[in-house]
């Protein structure tokens, strides 16, 4: 059961009130809270542990900083941002068990969309935050940030550092190692994605190319640890 969106009172002129979190459990939604509260000054207008509640609640209350975590429902990430470009937030910000090149390297291309992980040290992540909300500057994790180039196509992840990280699979090469890794076989996948067999094949051999992988079972234990599959 998820406990629904709790809304706190504050002045609407407040520059930090207008915060909405959108975490796995409640625990989690209200220690962050509490947190935002001490560290950054303002108050969270709201939070949900589901999905649906959450972009409800920014819908009605359309906040300045939306902090979504990729765990609590698949395609949340992608909900977060089409809340962005329909106007409903002003900033989103992805917040990650630990850092995820893929993740990153796949909202690069999205305005007004930051990225972090909870293994940041929590001074940057309080002052990225506040800044978001009182500029809406994008910021990244510390730990990646070093590899972001802006360039004229935009900000791009420099995969110099880790040829073999799933960030430099295409999207669909994603798509095919993610089904795979959930025990789908080749036909289910090319049934799924609309595609031929032989074209699974070839995507599938790619990315194991790609990523260094020689064994078909190996694609599932990547994908859980690398955050390609969530558990």
């Amino acid at each position: 059961m998820h406990r629904p969106i709790s809304l706190h009172n504050g002045s609407s002129d407040s520059p930090l009130r207008t915060l909405v979190l959108l975490l796995p459990s409640a625990i989690d939604c209200e220690a962050l809270s509490l947190w935002c509260t001490d560290r950054i000054g303002g108050e969270v207008a709201g939070w949900a542990t589901s999905l649906d509640e959450g972009v409800a609640c920014c819908r009605r209350v359309q906040p300045r900083l939306l902090v979504i975590d990729p765990a609590i429902a698949g395609g949340a990430v992608e909900r977060g941002i089409a809340l962005v470009r329909e106007g409903a937030i002003g900033h989103l910000l992805v917040l990650d068990a630990r850092p995820m090149e893929f993740r990153l390297a796949a909202i690069l291309g999205e305005p007004a969309t930051s990225y972090y992980s909870r293994m940041a040290p929590s001074q940057s992540l309080a002052a990225a935050i506040s800044d978001m909300m009182q500029t809406g500057r994008r910021a990244f994790d510390p730990s990646l940030a070093a590899r972001i180039r802006r360039t004229d196509r935009g900000f791009q992840l420099d995969y110099a550092a880790e040829q073999r990280s799933i960030s430099i699979l295409s999207q669909r090469e994603q798509q095919v190692m993610r089904l795979l890794a959930e025990g789908r076989t080749v036909k289910q996948c090319a049934e799924m994605l609309g595609l031929s067999e032989s074209t699974i094949d070839n995507h599938k051999s790619r990315l194991m190319k790609k990523l260094g992988i020689h064994k078909s079972s190996e694609l599932a234990v990547r994908a859980i640890r690398d955050g390609l599959l969530i558990m």
